[in-house]
This record gives C-alpha cells, sequence and structure tokens, in this order.
C-alpha cells in the first residue's frame, strides 16, 4: 500500500510527501511520535519478524502447532507501549479517556497499571488485509448474536490488537458474546519497563493464542456497524504477495 503523511497548518489538512509501504499515519505531536519510533517500534518489528519465521518454518518443516503459544521471544513492555502509541494516535478520543495512561506512556514509567474500563488484547492475523481503526461497534443480528466493541483496533500482519472496554456486561444484555472474549489479555505486559527484553512469549501469554480474521469483514451482511463519534478514523489496505 502507497500512502502519504498528513499534515494540518492553519487548520488546512495537506498531504505530506509519499511513503511506500506499510501503513503511515502521524497523529501525534513530534515529541510522542519519536517516543515511539526511538524505544519501542523496533522491539515490536522485532517480535513480528519473529512470529512471522516461525510460522514460515513450520509450514516448510511440520512443526506442531504452538501450545498455548509460539515459542518466540518478545520484549513485552516495548512491544505494548509501541501499540498503544500507536493507538493514541488513530484514536486521539483516547487522551481525554485514558489521561493517565498518556501522562505514564509519554513518561516512560516503568510498571505502567491499565486503567478501569480499558483492556488490551492480541490474536495472530495472517491476512494480508490491513487495518487501522478507531472506536466503533458492530453487532452480529444473522446467524448467531455477537457483538464487537473497540476503542481502537490494529490488524496487521502477523498480529491483530485491540484496546477494548472490559465491561462484561453488555454479554448478558442479549446481544451475545463478545468477539474478544476469545483473545488474550495482554495488560500485563506493561508491568514489564524497557529493561525486560526477551522473555518467552509462552511464559506472558499462558492463555492459548487463536487466529483471527477482522470479524466485521469475514461476514459480511450479518454484521451491523456503527461509528461510535463524528471523527472516527479508518485506514484499509493491503500487504503486496
Amino acid at each position: 500500500m502507497t500512502s502519504a503523511t498528513v499534515r494540518v497548518y492553519n487548520n488546512e489538512r495537506t498531504t505530506g510527501r509519499p511513503k511506500a509501504g506499510g501503513m503511515w499515519l502521524r497523529g501525534l505531536c513530534q515529541d510522542c511520535n519519536n517516543l515511539a519510533g526511538k524505544n519501542y517500534d523496533t522491539a515490536y518489528g522485532d517480535f513480528a519478524a519473529r512470529l512471522t519465521n516461525y510460522f514460515g518454518a513450520r509450514t516448510h518443516l511440520l512443526l506442531p502447532a504452538p501450545e498455548p503459544a509460539p515459542p518466540v521471544s518478545v520484549a513485552p513492555g516495548r512491544v505494548a507501549r509501541s501499540v498503544l502509541i500507536g493507538m493514541f494516535a488513530t484514536t486521539p478520543h483516547l487522551r481525554k479517556m485514558f489521561p493517565g495512561l498518556a501522562h505514564d506512556l509519554q513518561a516512560r514509567r516503568p510498571h505502567i497499571t491499565m486503567p478501569d474500563g480499558a483492556t488490551l488484547r492480541m490474536a495472530l492475523y495472517p491476512s494480508r488485509s490491513t487495518r487501522l481503526a478507531s472506536m466503533s461497534y458492530g453487532m452480529r443480528v444473522i446467524a448467531h448474536r455477537q457483538h464487537y466493541n473497540v476503542f481502537s483496533e490494529i490488524y496487521f500482519r502477523p498480529l491483530a490488537w485491540t484496546l477494548s472496554p472490559n465491561d462484561d456486561r453488555l454479554d448478558g444484555a442479549g446481544l451475545g458474546e463478545s468477539v474478544l472474549s476469545a483473545w488474550p489479555v495482554v495488560d500485563q505486559w506493561l508491568q514489564y519497563g524497557d529493561d525486560v527484553t526477551a522473555l518467552d512469549l509462552r511464559d506472558v501469554c499462558r492463555r492459548g493464542i487463536p487466529t483471527v480474521g477482522h470479524p466485521l469483514r469475514e461476514g459480511r451482511g450479518e454484521w451491523m456497524e456503527a461509528f461510535q463519534n463524528d471523527t472516527a478514523a479508518f485506514l484499509e489496505g493491503k500487504i503486496p504477495a
């Protein structure tokens, strides 16, 4: 996918220099954008590369299925911080909803507690289709009842991430089960500081990691989708073969 940086100057939106490859979005000030780029994004890239290499080798060497998670190393605190800073870029409302989390990320606190009302989840995502989006809600009304409720989401091979409400009351409100109930919660990764650079994924994610597609794209015609505010951002594309 080819996209461009977006620049807002004197309340006018313009397109910056084109970037080839990946999804680019600058929704943060320079300091916060550099915070992720200089300290956390490399750790995320390394983690994603290890997962890609593992599943590539498994396909060719017929390795057993990963139980409960692939045996690769991860810097859990750095990876979770990279994901969350990116979500603050795509979903500016998070800064007002969770100011304490924004401050802790900016201050590079070594141990961060996820605020009440939000939870970070992760899944494996092999599709070449990509989607970065802010607040949205979907309810499955055909086949069986399910709902999908997120503050922010990242679907970018080989991983999918959601920041979602951790209030389970919707499950008992006649809306069916949350699609995300099968995804492991990784809130505790924020308790690891920058000094933790390599842990076995099986030790920090003891619950099995499902392989998923985007629910609202898999069951087209079965879902009713609603946007939770008038400034929702949706970026979609496809990774070249």
